[in-house]
């Protein structure tokens, strides 16, 4: 494959993803990152978390105003430790069986979403979350659909762009730890410009399909992803076990 058609097949997976998370909220990863991959594996980790942290940040400032506060600091602190927790036990587990733990796990919290129960928010649910989140994206690189489960009830545009600064912090924290270990230098830097024409592409074309998404359906196409990646994160597990 030519140089120019790899670079134009990445630009519009990120564009496809941007288009998704920017209409949602909810992460792209489970999109773009197993198609980057199959491009090249160049174009992942550090590539793709640098072009998510424009669009992240894109979303957050777009709906600074209503952003949630509400217990903000506890779901920070909940996610740090989250992933401190992860990244100590990373070589203990067995990964494998722990997909289908975390996978069961998401689909039990959309079972119990679509029951006319509703969990409190407060500073403890909040926490929580956050550790679950930080703990399954480190271990299963899924952690995204915990926190938009957590803000499901919220209209639209704060849904949006509360997780657009959780997702803004986040990658600053991935993007750190990536250069500590060689993963993000300059080489990664410029593939990571190339794919900014491919965010704002999909960023520029976003708000027709969140318009449709916050006429009442914002809560469905959260709950429909979350059950998504569930399914992949036991369907890959699955298949590590029996291989």
């Amino acid at each position: 494959m030519s140089p120019l058609l790899e670079l134009l097949l990445a630009s519009g997976i990120v564009a496809l993803g941007s288009l998704l998370q920017a209409a949602s909220g909810l992460g792209a990863g489970l999109i773009v990152v197993p198609l980057l991959s199959m491009l090249s594996v160049d174009w992942v980790p550090g590539p793709c978390v640098a072009a998510s942290l424009l669009l992240s940040w894109l979303m957050f400032w777009q709906g600074r105003q209503v952003v949630v506060h509400r217990h903000l600091g506890a779901m920070l602190g909940g996610l740090a430790a989250g992933i401190a927790i992860a990244a100590s036990l990373l070589r203990q587990l067995p990964l494998d069986a722990l997909g289908l733990v975390f996978g069961g796990l998401i689909v039990l919290a959309v079972l119990i979403s679509l029951t006319p129960v509703r969990l409190p928010i407060t500073r403890l649910s909040a926490g929580l979350t956050g550790i679950s989140a930080g703990l399954i994206g480190t271990l299963a690189g899924i952690g995204a659909p915990i926190l938009a489960l957590f803000y499901q009830h919220e209209r639209g545009p704060a849904l949006r762009a509360t997780l657009g600064l959780l997702y803004f912090l986040s990658s600053l924290v991935m993007l750190a730890a990536l250069h500590s270990v060689g993963r993000f230098g300059s080489l990664e830097v410029g593939r990571s410009l190339q794919l900014f024409p491919g965010v704002m592409l999909g960023y520029w074309v976003s708000p027709r399909l969140a318009h449709w998404l916050d006429r009442g359906y914002s809560q469905i196409a959260v709950l429909a992803i979350a059950l998504l990646s569930s399914t992949v994160l036991i369907g890959q597990s699955l298949l590590k076990l029996q291989s």
